[in-house]
């Protein structure tokens, strides 16, 4: 990476020496290597962790790829990036950047229940303390939301759509046979902006859903506002977890007379039953990119394809340490 920063530049992974394919593919793209670290396992439960080579000045990018669908390996892996920052910032470096593309906790951004806390703010006063001074991660569950927390660290959303309008216009579709249909009331506006991004004349259709508040990974469908009848539909999510919403949304679509349905999200959770659930709804592909690292499971989701983040993430992190515009990449297409 070509550097206009007098600070030196540093990119960090696992302290544990594993070594996520996305953050392989954004260490190539930056022709740089991941820092040294050091990772110890005690007896009792405990371990160590820390960077194994002078970082005193640099600007520190700090990648980690946390795992879902199984809560003690998420809390270990929290606790691990916590870690991390915590020996960093004892390297005196310039700044610490921590990048996690799909954040955990950011679907929980306001209480459904009387007591409940809003845990979105979870991960940032985390890392903060930690000693983190910015978190840039893709494509929130709700945008305003970083705004939240009480915590005063700096958050990046990156905007993904960019990613998904090209690949769907790489499909050289007839558009005017489609329309976007958004997964709720809330991602309307995002979806009718994807739609004008594509030229796509038919406005938008709305899965109108009802959680309830008692009961979690629970969706029931309650309607189909517009009209998909005699159309192909795409439907667009910030992410996928147990695709129960999906499944109930594909077929509520089909009794509504849409012909083929396209499935897209940002983040592939894909824990619980949702290799299941995505086979059973039929979708005629499905689009995810690899912000979660879902090894051993992409290759049992038939019509899947992969959309890379990779080239994105880096262009984001060479802007940020050179001090260019991060947005001005979304408006040029990147």
């Amino acid at each position: 990476m070509e550097s206009k920063n007098p600070y030196p530049f540093r990119l960090f992974g696992r302290p544990d020496g594993v070594i996520e394919p996305l953050l392989k593919e954004v260490a190539s793209k930056l022709s740089t290597t991941l820092g040294k670290s050091v990772y110890k396992d005690f007896s009792n439960g405990e371990y160590l962790a820390h960077h194994n080579e002078s970082i005193r000045d640099c600007d520190v990018y700090l990648f980690m790829q946390p795992n879902f669908g199984d809560k003690f390996k998420l809390s270990f892996d929290l606790d691990l990036l916590e870690t991390m920052v915590l020996s960093l910032n004892q390297g005196t470096p310039n700044r610490i950047t921590v990048i996690i593309p799909c954040l955990p906790y950011a679907r929980q951004d306001r209480p459904s229940n009387y007591r409940e806390p809003v845990l979105v703010q979870k991960i940032p006063m985390r890392l903060q303390v930690a000693g983190a001074d910015r978190i840039v991660t893709l494509r929130l569950h709700n945008p305003s939301s970083y705004n939240a927390h009480t915590s005063t660290i700096r958050i990046e959303n990156i905007d993904t759509k960019n990613l998904m309008v090209k690949h769907i216009k790489s499909k050289d579709f007839d558009l005017s046979k489609f329309k976007i249909v958004s997964p709720d009331l809330g991602a309307a506006p995002e979806c009718r902006r994807i739609a004008e991004k594509l030229g796509i004349p038919n406005g938008i259709v709305i899965i109108n859903k009802y959680h309830d508040p008692k009961k979690t990974n629970d969706v029931e469908v309650m309607e189909v506002i517009g009209d998909p009848e005699g159309y192909h539909c795409i439907m667009f999510d910030d992410m996928i977890d147990t695709c129960g919403t999906a499944k109930k949304s594909f077929f509520a679509l089909k009794n509504r007379g849409a012909k083929n349905i396209y499935f897209s999200a940002v983040h592939g959770i894909l824990s619980g039953k949702a290799i299941e659930n995505l086979e059973e709804a039929g979708f005629t592909e499905i689009w995810l990119t690899d912000t979660c690292d879902f090894t051993g499971k992409k290759e049992l989701i038939k019509k899947l394809e992969i959309v890379p983040a990779a080239k994105l993430i880096a262009r984001v992190i060479s802007n940020l340490h050179n001090g260019e515009s991060i947005t001005d990449l979304s408006k040029n297409g990147e």
